[in-house]
C-alpha cells in the first residue's frame, strides 16, 4: 500500500525550504513539476519517481487534523500552521525519503511529523496520476493504510482529472475507517472501498462480497448488487465472514438530514447557512472549518465559501464542513452547488453521531423544518437514521439500513400543491409556520422498526407530491 508522512509545521513551507530540506536528504534527488497537477515529484538521478509533494497548506483551524492523525500530533503547535504532505513509493528507499524529507522540513520550520502504516501488498506501478497505486482500463486504485480515510486532495485530483473516464477505487486494510465524504464517494456510480483482509483476500468495503482484480475494471465481485431485492434473487452470493462481524448491536446512531435549497433567482445567496442552521439543530454547534476536499483547513466563513463558488461558476462545487473538535454530537457533511438558469441550486448533507439513539434530537425535526422555511432555505429534505459511530466514521462491516425518519417540503412546493393535498397521502403531513414561510413535515419515525414499511412509506408519499406538483 501507499506510505504518507504529513509534515505539520509552524513556519511556511516555501520554496526555499522544501529545496533545502529535499537537499539535507540527499543532493542527487531531484524536484519535478508533475505535468496535470500542481504537485511536486523527488526523482533520483536516474529519474526513478521516490515520492509525490504537495504544496502546503495552511492550516487556520486544527479540528479537522485531530479528527484524521490524533490530538498528539498537535500537541505544542501554535493555532494556525501548515499541513505539508508526501505519497512515498512503497518500498524502502520511498519511505526513506519521504520520512527524512518531512522530518528535516519539521526540524527547519518547526513542528511535527505523522506517518502512516507502511504495508505494501505489491500492487504499485508508476501510474499516470501521483495519487494512484494501479490502473485498469476503466478504473483507478488508490492504496491507504491510514486509521482514518478522508476525501483527500490526492483523491479529490485524481476524480477531477478522469472525470467520466475511470472509477475511483480506494484499497484500505480492513482497520481503516472512512470519513462521511469518502464514503459517500465509494458508494456512488463512480466510487468503490476495497478491503484487504487478513488473509489477503478482498472484498467489498459496503456490500461485503468478495472481489477480484480485473484489467478492465479493477477490482469487481463476481456479481455486482443490483435492486431492493438483489439478494432473494441470488441466494448463493454471500458476504464474507468478516463483514458480518456484530457491529450494529454496539454501534451508536448517526442522524443524515439532506436539504435541498434553490435560491432566488437574480439573488447573490451566501451558501452555507442551510447547512449552519441544521447542524445547530443536530448538534447545538455550527460548522468549524470547510474546504474544497478534506481535511478541511479554512475556518468557517460564508462569504469567503461564496467567492470560492462564485469563481468557480457557472461550473458545479462539492465543498466539505466539519464541526468543532470535541462537540457533544461530531459531525461533517457536504454542500454540493450548481446553476439551473439563473438560479443558484443547493443540497446541503449533515450527519452527526450519538452514542446511543435516545440522544438524538428527533423531537427537534420539526423545528429545524420552520426554520428553514423562514429563512427561505427550504425545497425539500430528508432525514434517516442508521447504525453506527459516533464520530461519524465508518468500518467495513455490516451495520444495518438507513431507516427513513421523516421528510419536508417547503414553501414554493407548498404553493402549487396547495395546503390541503399536501397533508394528505399515505403519510399524514404536519403544517409548520405562517404566511409565506409554511412548509410541511411527514413524520415516518413511528415506522422505524420495519425498515422495510418505512423505506416504501417513503417512496409512495414522494411519488404523490411528486404528481400533486405536476397536477
Amino acid at each position: 500500500m501507499s506510505y504518507d508522512v504529513v509534515a505539520l509545521v509552524v513556519g511556511r513551507p516555501d520554496e526555499r525550504a522544501v529545496v533545502e530540506a529535499l537537499q539535507d536528504v540527499g543532493p542527487e534527488l531531484r524536484l519535478h513539476q508533475h505535468g496535470e497537477t500542481d504537485v511536486l515529484q523527488i526523482r533520483d538521478e536516474d529519474g526513478h519517481l521516490l515520492a509525490t509533494l504537495e504544496p502546503g497548506r495552511r492550516v487556520e483551524h486544527p479540528g479537522d487534523v485531530v479528527r484524521l492523525l490524533g490530538a498528539e500530533v498537535v500537541a505544542g503547535l501554535p493555532d494556525t500552521f501548515w499541513w505539508v504532505e508526501a505519497r512515498a513509493r512503497p518500498d524502502a528507499r520511498g519511505r526513506e525519503v519521504a520520512h527524512r524529507f518531512a522530518d528535516g522540513l519539521a526540524l527547519r520550520l518547526g513542528g511535527a511529523v505523522w506517518t502512516s502504516g507502511e504495508a505494501d501488498f505489491g500492487l504499485w506501478e508508476e501510474p499516470g496520476h501521483p495519487a494512484v497505486e494501479r490502473t485498469a482500463a476503466r478504473a483507478l486504485l488508490v492504496a491507504q493504510d491510514r486509521a482514518v480515510v478522508p476525501f483527500s486532495s490526492w483523491l479529490s485530483d485524481a476524480v477531477a482529472t478522469h472525470a467520466g473516464e475511470k472509477t475511483l477505487q480506494v484499497l484500505t486494510p480492513p482497520t481503516s475507517r472512512l470519513t462521511y465524504a469518502a464514503r459517500t464517494f465509494a458508494t456512488g456510480p463512480l466510487g468503490r472501498w476495497v478491503v484487504r483482509g487478513g488473509d489477503g483476500d478482498c472484498y467489498d468495503g459496503v456490500t461485503g462480497l468478495p472481489v477480484h482484480w480485473d484489467g478492465t475494471y479493477g477490482f469487481l465481485p463476481d456479481r455486482e448488487p443490483a435492486g431492493p431485492d438483489w439478494a432473494a434473487r441470488e441466494p448463493g452470493v454471500k458476504p464474507v465472514p468478516e463483514f458480518l462481524a456484530d457491529f450494529a448491536e454496539t454501534a451508536g446512531t448517526q442522524l443524515a438530514v439532506d436539504v435541498a435549497v434553490r435560491h432566488r433567482e437574480g439573488a447573490d445567496p451566501l451558501p452555507g447557512r442551510a447547512a449552519e442552521v441544521v447542524a445547530e439543530h443536530l448538534a447545538g454547534a455550527a460548522p468549524s472549518a470547510w474546504g474544497p476536499y478534506e481535511p478541511t483547513l479554512m475556518a468557517w466563513d460564508r462569504e469567503r465559501l461564496a467567492g470560492f463558488v462564485h469563481e468557480r461558476g457557472p461550473e458545479p462545487s462539492i465543498l466539505y464542513l466539519s464541526g468543532p473538535p470535541g462537540p457533544e454530537h461530531p459531525f461533517s457533511g457536504q454542500v454540493r452547488l450548481g446553476w439551473r438558469g439563473g438560479r443558484v441550486s443547493e443540497r446541503v448533507s449533515v450527519v452527526a453521531g450519538f452514542e446511543e439513539e435516545a440522544a438524538a434530537p428527533f423531537d427537534a425535526l420539526p423545528a429545524l423544518v420552520q426554520a428553514l422555511a423562514e429563512e427561505g432555505l427550504l425545497d425539500g429534505m430528508r432525514v434517516r437514521r442508521l447504525p453506527g459511530r459516533s464520530d461519524v466514521t465508518y468500518v467495513p462491516v455490516w451495520a444495518g439500513p438507513a431507516v427513513p425518519v421523516g421528510m419536508a417540503i417547503g414553501p414554493e412546493r407548498l404553493r402549487r400543491i396547495g395546503a390541503g393535498p399536501a397533508q394528505a397521502g399515505p403519510i399524514r403531513g404536519t403544517l409548520l409556520g405562517e404566511g409565506g414561510a409554511r412548509a410541511v413535515w411527514y413524520p415516518v419515525l413511528a415506522d422505524a422498526a420495519a425498515p422495510l414499511r418505512a423505506l416504501e412509506l417513503t417512496r409512495r408519499q414522494a411519488a404523490y407530491l411528486t404528481a400533486a406538483s405536476r397536477g
